[in-house]
């Protein structure tokens, strides 16, 4: 799927705004944003890359991370990583275990703010890793004490000290009649076609990190589709057809 250059309004804002803030970078000035998500860093990243006196790092705190920071410094100094931190929330394996929508909601909470707070690893059962800017690492880690019923306890950390990297997705394997985004979703959470249906007409469903409304659109080879409070797929690969005329793809699917 392909969006072209068209761009919402609220996009045009945004990247509008993006490129003010870049206007003060200069000596020793620097810029670091908020949590990205990629939508914003593609808007990003196509303005920096016309800037040939600026250069950037972007860290989300692993390689996959889907919500990353981005560092900007003047082309001629020496940059580094944007200052993300890891809390690491632990509670007992006997408990029922909260799952993304669960820490999301506790963290938030706290009165941080949506940017504020990158991506939630589940690592193990009992075990989970938020990334959040560095400023509120500490703030997080002594306040959030409860996640809905479960008692938590948390310590802050540096993201590559949690083998984070290895957490890449769980790969489904199947058949689908087409490539339309409810045959995808489908397959990916094992739901009948008629309730993805009702789910993407319901504003539920995002494809490359727009909205969309359509059971039939066509998916791609990296296009990424997310299902509010499901997770999200990567169409990793389309591996040909089925003596039947079927298509066999690999889907990766995020929690």
């Amino acid at each position: 799927m392909s969006w072209g250059a068209s761009l919402t309004e609220e996009e045009k804002r945004w990247q509008q705004d993006f490129e003010r803030r870049l206007e003060d970078v200069s000596g020793n000035r620097t810029h670091t944003t908020a949590f990205l998500d990629p939508r914003q860093l593609e808007l990003a990243e196509k303005v920096l890359r016309q800037k040939n006196d600026l250069s950037y790092t972007v860290y989300g705190g692993y390689p996959e991370a889907e919500r990353n920071v981005i560092h900007v410094f003047p082309a001629q100094n020496r940059g580094g990583l944007p200052p993300v931190a890891a809390v690491q929330v632990e509670w007992s394996g006997d408990k029922e275990s909260p799952g993304h929508r669960d820490l999301l909601g506790a963290v938030l909470g706290l009165g941080l703010k949506r940017d504020q707070v990158g991506d939630i690893v589940i690592i193990e059962e009992g075990r989970a890793a938020v990334m959040v800017l560095q400023s509120k690492a500490e703030f997080v880690s002594v306040n959030l004490t409860g996640v809905g019923r479960v008692t938590v306890d948390c310590s802050v950390a540096a993201p590559d000290q949690l083998a984070l990297a290895g957490k890449s997705g769980k790969e489904i394997m199947g058949t689908v009649a087409s490539l339309r985004v409810d045959s995808i979703l489908s397959l990916g959470f094992g739901l009948s076609r008629s309730r993805v249906v009702r789910l993407i007409k319901g504003g539920l469903v995002v494809v490359n990190w727009r909205p969309i409304t359509s059971p039939s659109l066509q998916i791609e080879e990296g296009d990424q589709v997310s299902l509010r409070g499901r997770g999200r797929l990567l169409l990793d690969s389309v591996e040909g057809e089925t003596r039947k005329g079927r298509i066999r793809l690999k889907l990766k699917k995020y929690s």
